[in-house]
């Protein structure tokens, strides 16, 4: 099989040496996606609005590697916060619906993440059309 690097245009690069998703075969493996956004901005304290960015820019990885979050079998959330945990699964729902059945796989964590600022970071496995 061969790997396919994928990068978003629609999601901020860092400087971090890894790239937004790489797909093989039928499978797309999704980096740890922070909440940045334009040229390296945060919404440093906002819960809500880091969740929706992180999902936005899962969905436009997603989006480039011919994938979508109906596709995502596998989602590992990081949490800088456990007090977040109920908000995180009120706009996890907004992205991924209410119905059980469509509901990808997930482990979510409490955990020191690597920037001071960030209070969430996801990662995901889709398939590929």
């Amino acid at each position: 099989m061969t790997k396919q690097v994928i990068y978003s245009p629609k999601v901020t690069r860092t400087k971090a040496p890894h790239a937004h998703a790489v797909r093989t075969g039928n499978l797309v493996f999704v980096s740890g996606c922070p909440a940045y956004h334009g040229e390296m901005q945060l919404a440093k304290g906002d819960f809500p609005a880091q969740m929706r960015q992180c999902m936005t820019n899962l969905q436009n990885i997603l989006e480039e590697a011919g994938s979508s979050l109906a596709q995502v079998v596998k989602v590992n959330v990081f949490l800088d916060r456990r007090a977040d945990f109920d908000e995180m699964n009120e706009i996890y729902r907004e992205f991924f619906g209410n119905d059980p059945q469509t509901w990808p796989a997930r482990t979510t964590v409490e955990a020191r993440l690597p920037r001071k600022d960030f209070l969430l970071e996801i990662e995901c496995v889709a398939e590929v059309a």
